[in-house]
């Protein structure tokens, strides 16, 4: 009998704060689901002042998903918006110690 690997489901949603929007991302985030979590973000109604993304309920962040984040880091400095990532379980969160990307971009616990 052969194992058939089924990846937990992923989530990428959004929602306005008053000046705060906010992305939780659950699940595995990859090369596939990127995609989502970046029209997550696109979906937001312009104007907020933080750009918040939760990664506490997610369970792998790959190459794709860092992409992502620097980019929004770098068009929050562009148009006035601070992004803060929720840092991510140990596990997932060790990605960005190993590529210094916690230097570049502010994380916050839970």
């Amino acid at each position: 009998m052969t194992d058939i690997y089924e990846a937990p489901e992923f989530a990428a949603e959004a929602e306005r704060r008053g000046p705060v929007a906010v992305v939780s991302v659950v699940g595995e985030l990859d090369i596939a689901t990127a995609p989502e979590l970046q029209a997550a973000i696109a979906g937001l109604e312009p104007g907020f002042e933080e750009l918040v993304v939760d990664l506490s309920g997610c369970s792998f962040f790959a190459s794709s998903g860092i992409s992502i984040l620097l980019e929004e880091n770098a068009r929050g400095a562009r148009e006035g918006f601070r992004l803060v990532v929720v840092k991510a379980p140990r596990e997932v969160q060790r990605i960005f110690d190993l590529t210094s990307v916690d230097e570049m971009i502010t994380f916050r616990d839970a």
